[in-house]
């Protein structure tokens, strides 16, 4: 697996080393937080070398959450959206301006899930992470890969743009 590029990352609007996202990862990677949580929602934006980070539990003193209340610096079209929940499995999904994507939305939003799993894996994210059957589909009906990924391995195992622009040494 090539390296996520990722040097920088905000989560919930601290920004520091990779190792800021430490907590979430563990929390991801354990079984009894997560079932406790009703799982993650989050939302990310990868930005070079920046990862940009919203995470939430599904359930905060047994009150539902949503995507909504969280709002990411720099949040565009390319932002993802999703949540993990307790037996592991993602879905995550994004929202497109046009129906039509030009072979650079394709790119960016290919990079994106690359990025985001690529850092997930990178930083300890040890669960199966699986994707949810709408992601897959999503992902094969915008022709973001071919074929598409059925788990966050799968996307890691991707390559994308920034691979060609790493400093020799850098993957």
């Amino acid at each position: 697996m090539n390296r996520s590029h990722v040097r920088e990352v905000t989560l919930n609007g601290k920004t520091g080393k990779p190792s800021i996202a430490r907590s979430f990862i563990g929390a991801l990677n354990d079984e009894r937080i997560i079932t406790e949580k009703g799982g993650f929602l989050f939302k990310a934006l990868a930005t070079g070398d920046r990862l940009v980070l919203g995470v939430t539990p599904c359930f905060i003193d047994g009150e539902r959450t949503y995507h909504y209340d969280t709002r990411l610096p720099g949040e565009d079209e390319f932002t993802l959206i999703g949540s993990v929940i307790p037996d592991g499995t993602f879905e995550i999904f994004f929202r497109p301006l046009s129906k039509e994507l030009s072979p650079e939305d394709i790119r960016k939003y290919a990079d994106s899930y690359v990025i985001f799993a690529r850092f997930l894996l990178e930083n300890g994210y040890s669960g199966h992470g699986r994707l949810d059957t709408v992601t897959v589909s999503m992902l094969r009906e915008a022709r973001l890969f071919h074929p598409a990924p059925e788990d966050l391995a799968g996307l890691a195992s991707v390559d994308c743009s920034l691979d060609e622009q790493a400093p020799e040494g850098f993957q």
